[in-house]
């Protein structure tokens, strides 16, 4: 008769192994903590990191050691292989003091806590000034942005504020939050304000975009909106150089009569009624004014040439200023 030998023999060497090796690791991880907490960044009192996707942790040491971040680039590199944060480094910019120890600043680079850049996206910017502001902090390709603008028609919607971005972001999510905060901001009872005035969503981006090109004072934006909503129930054509400026692709301080032909379905001074697509993205001030325009008869309006208006009701009182404005 066989006799099997018990099975705690085969299991407990390993058990204790395991053990010994877990024990092993708390007490290397705990020395770790010691020693890094004893060792502070001296030499500079804050800096700035940029970490870019596919960076190695060598390289990461590297820079570190290299802005005196941290004193010893090999024990970085092995608290980074002891706590298990080898492929765990985050790309972004970093800002860290001399306070810092080694395991805060791997804490940060593995956990993402990057120093957010901060971008402010005026009103009246088309995509493409966005495009070159977003790419000229890193944030994300300008070019690969304008392409999901153009795909997803989302000139107009990009809400002009101030964000706070990681650097090297996918263009469709930087798309996705300008978006998310037009929505936000373009609520649901100025949408239902809209279609009481007359006018669709779209259109009234539209509208308000033309605003945002022609106002500079917020107090005029009503009246602005109020001409070229009297033009467009009398069937007139808008007449907008913001327009024409938009469809040269270029801006100009004064326009020619040739310029004012240019065929284009923005050109205003050839086609009736509104450009098929907004042409910038406009604030909440000419989102509002396209809703509520002022009560007025007017018809025109013409800039002073000193950041206002003159608005009349007739063709001739506009003449005789533009001829007065002309004098000065």
């Amino acid at each position: 008769m066989k006799f099997f030998k018990p099975v705690q023999e085969k299991i407990i060497p390993k058990i204790c192994a395991c053990k010994f090796f877990t024990a092993h690791r708390l007490l290397l991880l705990s020395l770790c903590a010691g020693i890094a907490a004893g060792v502070a960044v001296t030499p500079k009192k804050e800096a700035f990191l940029r970490i870019s996707k596919g960076t190695t942790s060598k390289q990461v040491a590297q820079m570190l050691k290299k802005e005196k971040i941290i004193s010893s680039e090999r024990f970085f590199l092995f608290l980074i292989r002891v706590t298990g944060n080898d492929r765990k480094i985050k790309s972004g910019i970093y800002k860290f003091h001399n306070k810092n120890t080694e395991l805060k600043i791997l804490s940060d680079l593995a956990g993402g806590k990057s120093h957010k850049i901060k971008v402010t996206i005026p009103e009246g910017f088309t995509a493409a000034e966005i495009a070159v502001l977003l790419d000229s902090a890193s944030i994300c390709s300008g070019e690969k942005f304008l392409d999901i603008v153009g795909e997803k028609l989302l000139e107009g919607y990009l809400f002009p504020d101030t964000y706070f971005f990681d650097i090297d972001m996918s263009p469709y999510l930087v798309a996705d939050v300008l978006r998310d905060n037009f929505n936000k901001k373009f609520s649901n009872d100025l949408r239902k304000s809209a279609v009481e005035s007359g006018l669709s969503e779209k259109d009234t981006v539209i509208l308000a975009s033309l605003i945002e090109k022609e106002a500079k004072k917020d107090e005029e934006r009503p009246l602005i909106s109020a001409v070229f909503r009297n033009r467009l129930k009398k069937g007139w054509h808008l007449e907008s150089c913001a327009t024409i400026i938009y469809a040269l692709g270029k801006h100009k301080d004064r326009l020619t009569y040739k310029d004012t032909k240019v065929n284009s379905p923005y050109n205003t001074y050839l086609f009736p009624g509104l450009p098929p697509h907004p042409i910038c993205n406009p604030g909440i001030s000419s989102l509002n004014a396209a809703i509520f325009p002022a009560d007025t008869d007017a018809m025109f309006f013409v800039s002073d040439g000193a950041g206002s208006h003159k608005f009349s009701k007739y063709f001739s009182e506009h003449n005789l200023n533009k001829k007065k404005i002309n004098q000065r």
